[in-house]
């Protein structure tokens, strides 16, 4: 009975640590080509067409697929962990980690798409400016960078040049300005929109001053990355030990954890794990990247509903 139980065990924790290791690069799932694009800028992925959502706005379906096997991962750690040890309490705090951990990696990697889509239209704003430096209309202009616009606002921009098609300059470019969702786009989106209608004078000298305003800003972007480097290597550091000191003395020193075995110490313990873990999305919070005001936050709507 026990080498069976002891079988078991080991088939849940092998599945667990591949379920975790999947949880930690997230879901492999195939996804459209827009919601990737969407999905490395750190957007929303798109609602279902059914308007089926999470009450945070996202595709119910979207939200499954990225973080169910997050969610498994953290069961079966659960599982694993209360087995292990007998204790509800580790169980519950060891999947309350596989969750949160994680979440540090996501707001890395949202910072740093952050940081590389500003950079992007930067740079769209300068091939932009020299286009139409070189005499190219602003049609012309927008079309010329289609091809050989950064990677991160590429789909974008060649959507805007397939709308201009068969729909007004404005309507495109409030809709690119939708799908960006960047406070530097919605600078650069405003100033093409009144060049648009024949009321700027000096555009590629504004494209340049925004462009010059959008480099500043990721250069002190990146100065606070540099100087909070320290603090989220230190919160990684700091789990990582927890996690090494609690299993060691649960090896080592068994009797040093027992009264954590009784009903009290295991209320004990389950306060410290909702301590820890509070900490962790507190930090996970502060860790996101934070946005100025859009200046276009309710043109989507308004093109939504001119455009099919």
């Amino acid at each position: 009975m026990i080498v069976l139980l002891g079988a078991i065990v080991g088939l849940v924790a092998a599945g667990g640590v591949a379920l975790v290791g999947y949880g930690l690069v997230g879901s492999v799932s195939p996804v459209s080509e827009d919601d990737a694009a969407r999905e490395m800028l750190g957007m929303a992925p798109r609602p279902l067409s059914g308007g089926g959502q999470h009450p945070g706005g996202v595709g119910m379906a979207s939200w499954i697929r990225r973080y169910r096997w997050r969610a498994l991962g953290a069961i079966t750690v659960f599982v694993v962990g209360w087995a292990a040890t007998g204790w509800l309490a580790a169980g519950a705090v060891l999947g309350w980690v596989v969750i949160v951990v994680p979440l540090l990696n996501d707001a890395q990697k949202s910072r740093r798409a952050s940081l590389a889509l500003t950079e992007a239209l930067a740079d769209w704003a300068d091939m932009l400016r020299d286009s139409m430096a070189s005499h190219a209309g602003l049609g012309e202009a927008i079309g010329v960078t289609a091809e050989v616009a950064p990677e991160p606002i590429k789909p974008q921009v060649r959507r805007l040049v397939a709308r201009a098609e068969h729909q007004s300059l404005s309507i495109g470019l409030g809709r690119f300005a939708a799908e960006v969702g960047d406070p530097v786009a919605d600078l650069i989106v405003a100033a093409l929109s009144i060049a648009a209608d024949g009321q700027a004078r000096n555009l590629p000298a504004l494209l340049g001053e925004i462009s010059a305003a959008a480099r500043a800003e990721t250069r002190m972007r990146l100065r606070l990355e540099a100087s909070r480097a320290r603090t989220y290597s230190s919160s990684r550091v700091l789990v990582a030990m927890t996690f090494i000191m609690s299993v060691s003395l649960m090896i080592f020193a068994p009797e040093f954890m027992a009264p954590y075995s009784e009903p009290v110490g295991q209320i004990v313990l389950m306060l410290i794990g909702v301590l820890f873990a509070g900490a962790l999305f507190a930090l996970v919070s502060l860790s996101k990247p934070v946005k100025s005001p859009r200046l276009l936050a309710g043109v989507a709507n308004q093109g939504d509903r001119a455009t099919p």
